[in-house]
């Protein structure tokens, strides 16, 4: 169980990662709502964690729920965080007008390489390749180091030609957990939501890793009543990604249901620079 602390701090999260992701959701709907109650600060009862309103007086509730990610994830970015994470916004790197995600596929570094030189040799060979790249189009860069190879995705999109670049790095999970994390959201968030009749009725699912998409994981939930019905009680469901939110102040989201949007999006919270792509 956790401590009343714990908690404190996860909820101060949580009010940090909703209020984040209003913004980008305003600035790509062109809508104006800002908090205006955190209704689940009375933890005996079973309340929304935000209600929303903008400048007409719509109202908008919001239910947030971070989606687990995979097993043996912490080994995994213990790795990634002392080599490719390492590298993330390096002056060297850095192409005016375009941001690159560099990705590293779940495993990629393996037991029994020596790590130390992993940094250096991504550096030296990803400086080199990354100007010739085009964007908007996938590729793949393989950096050889004396008894090593590890494969780095590199995705380039235009953000402006004033910016002065970003290099995010990301982990690209090969499988997902499966839809069960997903049901079970649904499960416990959706009552929440329904029972607010005059408001549109939001829920937000959060992965805080870039290994694997909430996306997937929700097109693989079963055609049944029971998740029909429960989909019925509510809105909109979006995903927020934050797994670079604390190191480099962006956020990015996608709308997943009734429809999956065509594009991704972001938003740099410490320029308010927006950015859409493709997912």
């Amino acid at each position: 169980m956790r401590t009343r602390e714990e908690l404190k701090m996860t909820s101060n999260r949580d009010k940090h990662v909703i209020e984040c992701w209003l913004l980008l959701y305003n600035r790509l709907i062109g809508t104006s709502y800002v908090v205006v109650d955190w209704p689940d600060k009375d933890s005996s009862r079973k309340n929304i964690d935000a209600m929303c309103r903008d400048n007409s007086g719509s109202a908008l509730a919001v239910e947030h729920t971070l989606i687990q990610p995979f097993e043996g994830e912490k080994q995994d970015a213990d790795r990634f965080m002392k080599t490719l994470a390492s590298l993330q916004n390096h002056p060297d790197l850095l192409e005016p007008g375009i941001m690159v995600i560099a990705s590293l596929r779940v495993g990629a570094i393996s037991t029994g390489i020596d790590w130390k030189q992993i940094p250096n040799e991504l550096l030296r060979q990803l400086r080199s390749a990354l100007p010739d790249l085009a964007v908007g189009r996938p590729s793949i860069v393989t950096i050889k180091g004396t008894n090593w190879t590890v494969d780095v995705q590199i995705d380039k999109m235009r953000i402006g030609q004033n910016d002065p670049g970003k290099l995010l790095t990301m982990r690209v999970w090969p499988g997902d957990p499966g839809p069960e994390l997903v049901i079970n959201a649904l499960k416990e968030k959706v009552p929440k939501l329904s029972a607010h009749a005059n408001a549109k009725k939001m829920l937000l699912l959060e992965q805080d890793v870039s290994a694997g998409t909430t996306e997937s994981q929700f097109e693989q939930l079963p055609d049944d009543p029971e998740i029909k019905g429960l989909l019925g009680l509510i809105d909109e469901v979006w995903s927020a990604n934050t797994s670079v939110l604390e190191s480099d102040g962006t956020i990015f989201t996608n709308q997943i249901w009734p429809t999956i949007r065509t594009n991704r999006c972001s938003l740099d919270l410490h320029t308010r620079r927006f950015w859409r792509g493709p997912c």
